[in-house]
């Protein structure tokens, strides 16, 4: 699918392109012109990569011309992948990335004019991955993946506000202190399914899925399962409203949001 991509990772990305979370697909990627890089290569840093030292990094890019925007990043393990299809960007691209463990991979698809900005991308472990959805913007989101094998997807046009922080295991162990056994769940995949909105400051602690079309409100805490269309706040979050969804334009869905989350086009706002 990519250079540097290992198998096994490659046959646990292929579970999550399915059409409630992108239109990307592993055959059109494999027609894609790609170029192969390392972080530490002039190349990459003119598209602008800081490389802040580790083993280095391989950086594969669609456009070896086009400016992605500013990106450090930290290497803790080898055998490390940044994908980025960069064909279409606007160099709107700020992200601290942190790799930690083994035979990981990062793919960022056509963000287009999309602002994307990631204060802090954390993989703790090995065989890790993260994929971000074509179109999908953040203004201030923290992600943090650990476990082993384990990953993160976030889906097309995903709308992400400042201060939310995705992460997929509770940080540290609780145990029962009778009979020493730990009682939190171990780490887990998060889904963000396609054209997703989560407001500000929410927190996404070991939450399993968010369904496509879903709003999560401002402040609110989920873990579990949110369905899809449906506003869901609180802490815990809970459902408060069903059959809803959302457009990036304040006075409605363009026919293109309905259409992406399964539903008829209506005459445009």
């Amino acid at each position: 699918m990519v250079p540097g991509m290992i198998n096994a990772t490659e046959e646990r990305l292929r579970e999550f392109l399915v059409q409630s979370v992108t239109d990307v697909r592993e055959e059109t990627l494999a027609q894609v012109g790609m170029t192969l890089l390392t972080a530490d290569d002039e190349e990459a840093r003119a598209l602008g990569i800081q490389f802040e030292g580790g083993p280095d990094v391989n950086v594969v890019v669609t456009d070896p011309a086009r400016r992605l925007g500013q990106v450090r990043l930290q290497s803790g393990g080898r055998n490390n992948t940044l994908f980025f299809d960069n064909r279409a960007w606007g160099g709107n691209f700020h992200a601290n990335i942190r790799m930690a463990g083994d035979e990981s991979i990062i793919l960022f698809n056509r963000i287009g004019d999309a602002y994307v900005t990631l204060p802090d991308v954390l993989l703790r472990s090995d065989r890790q991955f993260l994929f971000w959805g074509a179109g999908s913007s953040a203004v201030g989101c923290s992600l943090e993946i650990d476990g082993i094998g384990h990953g993160m997807v976030v889906g097309d046009d995903a709308l992400i506000s400042g201060g939310v922080w995705l992460r997929n295991y509770d940080m540290h162990a609780m145990h029962d202190l009778r009979t020493g056994a730990r009682i939190n769940r171990p780490p887990l995949d998060t889904v963000i399914e396609r054209h997703v909105w989560l407001g500000q400051d929410a927190l996404l602690l070991s939450c399993r899925r968010v369904g496509m079309g879903a709003i999560i409100g401002a402040r609110s805490v989920v873990k579990g399962a949110v369905p899809p269309c449906v506003v869901a706040a609180g802490t815990p979050a809970r459902i408060v409203r069903e059959g809803v969804s959302w457009g990036r334009h304040p006075y409605g869905m363009s026919g293109a949001e309905r259409i992406s989350i399964g539903l008829p086009e209506l005459p445009e706002y």
